[in-house]
């Protein structure tokens, strides 16, 4: 293409750019310059190659909104400020599956596993509901079970308590009845 040739590419839409009108200048590979305008309203001059091979498709807010929507998970963002729900979700995934995770042995070293529907928190959260206030997850009626739908609630701390397996100390020093 000779120098001062280009492509008309003006009022064509190219994602969420629409050509406006050529510059008049080349970039420095010799790329024909176009103003464009975006549906969010702003004013951007990218190179028509660049509009043609989608390589851009909006002013920087395409990618601003993806990185939002994937960080928004069902009103629980998981990058900042996650929900209390979404953290005891990730909190029960690391105890049975992270073998670095502190509590590890007692969880998954035990075999207690979270079940495959849960791995998705849309799931976890459509089985157990948010998170209430002051609650976390017990595994109930059954103690030992895996983390999944019909063996979960939210508990108080009480009800934790009266839920938690004996502790060693206690199965093998019962007190002795004195004579």
């Amino acid at each position: 293409m000779k120098k001062g040739n280009f492509k008309n590419i003006g009022n064509e839409p190219f994602g969420r750019l629409t050509a406006i009108e050529h510059t008049g200048q080349r970039n420095r590979h010799g790329q024909s310059l176009w103003l464009c305008k975006c549906e969010c309203g702003n004013k951007i001059v990218v190179a028509g190659n660049d509009l043609r091979t989608g390589h851009t498709k909006s002013c920087g807010c395409l990618q601003r909104d993806t990185v939002r929507k994937l960080s928004a998970v069902h009103g629980h963002r998981p990058g900042i400020a996650p929900s209390p729900t979404y953290v005891t979700w990730g909190n029960m995934i690391q105890r049975c599956e992270n073998t670095k995770h502190p509590d590890y042995r007692l969880y998954g070293g035990r075999g207690i596993a979270v079940c495959a529907e849960w791995h998705n928190f849309k799931n976890f959260l459509t089985d157990m509901g948010e998170r209430p206030p002051g609650r976390s997850i017990d595994r109930y009626p059954n103690g030992s079970g895996n983390y999944e739908p019909g063996n979960c609630r939210w508990a108080t701390a009480k009800e934790q308590t009266n839920n938690r397996r004996p502790t060693s100390e206690w199965r093998f020093n019962p007190v002795r009845e004195s004579k």
